[in-house]
């Protein structure tokens, strides 16, 4: 069976014999004491069996299904689907941020720390917060962390809020976030336009509701124009927005 209609899977390339390439023979005197009989192959993995020229082919025709920004939009403005700069591609790669260590001491990476703490304070001054973190590794973790925010700030002041509002045009870590902080999620539902139903989102507002998760733009890569209206709407009856 072919894996995509047009050409066929690495195995049924397969022809015993053929190989891509010879590596040196090994000499060993018998298996190694250290891996448990349990675990030692009794037969040769099942492998396909391809000329170099054949594999190279494959993968590189596999390649060209791949979406990227180079070769179209994304249509999604979720947190890993944005056009990162080639630039910022190459600074990242840098060896000294690429080779630094998560457990390295500190006196060994105060040049990045450096760096690190300019950002903050130029972000800050762009968007007006008190502080920022770069310690979220992805979308997912960034909601958490933005929700775990809130929930300590509310926590301070002896809130006990349990609601917690999604659109409907989420990504579906959100309402799994809103879960994971203890809160309970509830879906707001979105207008013909694929934004957010302002009116809906009126319905659900009292002072139960701890907050407002929303991307901008959307999920469905659609600019929420009522976002000044939605942002009031929601600190009128004291909630956060997670934005």
């Amino acid at each position: 069976m072919s894996g995509s209609g047009d050409f066929p899977t690495i195995f049924e390339l397969s022809v015993p014999g053929r190989r891509a390439w010879s590596l040196p023979e090994v000499r060993a005197e018998g298996p190694d004491a250290s891996i448990p009989q349990e675990h030692r192959r009794r037969k040769p993995p099942a492998l396909p069996e391809v000329s170099e020229l054949d594999l190279v082919r494959h993968y590189t025709r596999l390649s060209h299904r791949n979406w990227s920004i180079d070769t179209g939009a994304y249509p999604l403005g979720s947190c890993s689907m944005k056009y990162n700069p080639k630039v910022a591609e190459e600074v990242a790669a840098l060896p000294g941020w690429q080779g630094l260590h998560p457990l390295a001491e500190e006196e060994f990476v105060q040049g990045a720390l450096q760096l690190l703490g300019e950002l903050e304070r130029a972000l800050c001054a762009a968007t007006g917060m008190a502080r920022l973190t770069f310690q979220p590794a992805a979308g997912a973790q960034g909601e958490l962390t933005g929700l775990l925010i809130m929930r300590a700030w509310r926590a301070r002041n002896g809130d006990v809020r349990k609601r917690v509002i999604v659109p409907d045009s989420a990504h579906g870590t959100n309402p799994a976030s809103v879960t994971l902080a203890g809160w309970q999620a509830q879906e707001v539902r979105s207008d013909a336009r694929g934004l957010v139903d302002f009116d809906a989102l009126q319905e659900v507002l009292d002072e139960d509701v701890a907050g407002l998760m929303l991307t901008n733009p959307n999920t469905l890569g659609l600019f929420e124009r009522d976002i000044e209206k939605i942002a009031q709407a929601v600190h009128d009856v004291g909630g956060l927005l997670y934005y």
